[in-house]
C-alpha cells in the first residue's frame, strides 16, 4: 500500500511539472511575464550551426592542397528584437576564413605559395511567428545577405614574387522557415531553421603585383588570366543560389 502511495505521489509530481511547462508559468527571472515565450519589447540572441559550414569544414580538411591548411568559421549569429508578439526583426552575422601554405627551401632554391580567402556577411531580416504558445514556436521570414569576399594568392620564388588579390561585393535575398522548442520554463530555445537564398557577387577583377627584387609592376588581370590595362574591363558579376539548414540555440531577455 505504501509503495502504491509513493507511485501515486510521483505521478502527481511529474504531471504537475509538465503542466507548468505547457502553461508557461512565470518562474523565469529574465522574462517574468510569460515564463519563456518572448513578447513585444523582448530581445533574443541566436547561434546557428550551419550544415554548409560543417560540410565545408570536413571537405576542405579532407581535400587540402597543401600540408598546412586551416579553415574556421563562426556560427551564424543573430540579434533579434520583437516589435510585436508575432513580428521579429533581426540582424545576423557570418564569417569564415581559409588559409593554405606550401613552402620549399633548399640551399639554392626557395619557394613559397600561400592562398587565403575569407567572407563576411551581414543579414538584416524579419520573421513572423504563427502562434504564441510557450512550447512550440513556428515562423517564416526573409533576409538580405550583404557583405564581401576577399581572395589572395601569393607566390614567391627566390626574389621574384607575385601577389594576386580580388575583392568582391556580395548582395542577395533569401527566405527561411523554422521551428523552435522552448526548454522548460527557461528563456531558452533549441530549433531548426531552413533557408533558400540567391546572391550576386560583383568584382572589379584581380589585381596582381609583381616584384623582382626592388622592381615593382602592377597589372589588372581578368578572371581568365588575360591582362587588362583598363580596370573597368576586368569587372564581372556572378550569381549563386542554394539551400542551407542550421540547428539554432536562442536566449531571450528584456531590454
Amino acid at each position: 500500500m505504501r509503495k502504491l502511495s509513493l507511485v501515486f505521489v510521483a505521478l502527481l509530481t511529474v504531471s504537475a511539472a509538465f503542466a507548468q511547462i505547457s502553461t508557461g508559468e512565470p518562474h523565469s527571472s529574465v522574462i517574468p511575464r510569460t515564463g519563456n515565450r518572448p513578447q513585444a519589447g523582448d530581445f533574443g540572441f541566436y547561434l546557428g550551426a550551419s550544415v554548409t559550414q560543417i560540410m565545408d569544414l570536413v571537405q576542405l580538411n579532407n581535400n587540402a592542397k597543401f600540408p598546412n591548411m586551416t579553415y574556421w568559421a563562426l556560427p551564424a549569429m543573430n540579434i533579434k528584437y520583437y516589435f510585436t508578439d508575432n513580428i521579429e526583426g533581426r540582424i545576423g552575422f557570418e564569417f569564415a576564413c581559409q588559409s593554405e601554405t606550401d613552402k620549399i627551401k633548399k640551399d639554392d632554391y626557395a619557394y613559397t605559395n600561400s592562398y587565403n580567402r575569407n567572407f563576411t556577411r551581414f543579414l538584416p531580416g524579419a520573421a513572423y511567428h504563427f502562434n504564441t504558445n510557450n512550447i512550440l514556436d513556428v515562423y517564416v521570414g526573409a533576409q538580405i545577405p550583404i557583405g564581401f569576399n576577399v581572395a589572395e594568392n601569393f607566390t614567391k620564388v627566390d626574389d621574384v614574387s607575385a601577389r594576386v588579390k580580388e575583392n568582391m561585393f556580395v548582395i542577395g535575398a533569401g527566405i527561411f522557415g523554422g521551428l523552435q522548442v522552448f526548454v522548460a520554463d527557461l528563456p531558452f530555445a533549441i530549433g531548426l531553421e531552413i533557408g533558400y537564398s540567391g546572391r550576386a557577387t560583383f568584382s572589379g577583377g584581380e589585381r596582381t603585383i609583381f616584384r623582382n627584387g626592388s622592381d615593382k609592376q602592377v597589372d589588372v588581370v581578368l578572371p581568365d588570366g588575360t591582362a587588362a590595362t583598363d580596370i573597368k574591363s576586368a569587372s564581372h558579376m556572378a550569381g549563386t543560389w542554394g539551400a542551407d539548414a542550421a540547428i539554432t540555440f536562442s536566449y531571450y531577455f528584456h531590454k
